[in-house]
């Protein structure tokens, strides 16, 4: 009979995220995996498998509870712009927490661009969501009147995605709060502007 696990998979899996997140996956080693999850490398990989496995269950774990919930129009009491504006508030937080790691999924498109299948099929799949719940979120402005009816959603959710993706990347080079916000406003200005 095989001994019972010591340990928290969830608990373990969440320090592994933060710790992949902050230096990304060829700069975090086993022994800094081991180091943060409290666990030894043999249990490591007998609940996650190899390191390569467990960054992408860490990477489907941040998917799963990042700030892209906040973009749920049926859980909104405000409008569009109260929720852009929260969503955009999250991001920028985490760029001035003096850590700046920035986005997870950002980083990794950053770090593997193309190179890894599996891994650039998940961060499609992640941008996807994000791209998804703008689209559904300016959709539900349409009806609600905040966003123009005529308006194209779709291209505004893209130009959302892109500017939001390039916040994070700018936000490594140049930390500047200010210019970062005026980049954040002029997106949300853009996606709720008439259309001329």
């Amino acid at each position: 009979m095989g001994r019972l696990r010591s340990f928290d998979p969830d608990s373990v899996l969440d320090r592994a995220m933060h710790a992949f997140w902050a230096r990304g996956f060829e700069a975090t080693s086993i022994e800094d995996l081991v180091a943060c999850t409290g666990i030894n490398r043999a249990s490591l990989y007998g609940a996650f498998g190899d390191k390569r496995d467990l960054f992408l269950k860490a990477l489907q774990l941040y998917v799963q509870t990042g700030p892209i919930i906040e973009l749920d129009p049926s859980t909104r009491k405000g409008g569009v712009r109260a929720a852009l504006q929260a969503y955009i508030d999250q991001v920028l937080d985490l760029m001035s927490d003096g850590r700046n790691r920035g986005c997870f999924i950002t980083n990794t498109v950053a770090e593997f661009g193309s190179q890894d299948a599996d891994i650039l099929a998940h961060t499609r799949i992640a941008l996807a969501g994000v791209e998804n719940a703008f689209d559904r979120l300016l959709r539900w402005g349409q009806q609600t009147g905040e966003v123009p009816a005529q308006a194209d959603a779709r291209a505004r959710a893209r130009l959302l995605l892109a500017a939001i993706q390039g916040l994070q990347v700018i936000s490594k080079v140049n930390p500047d709060a200010r210019a970062l916000r005026q980049i954040a406003d002029q997106a949300i200005a853009a996606a709720l502007a008439p259309v001329s």
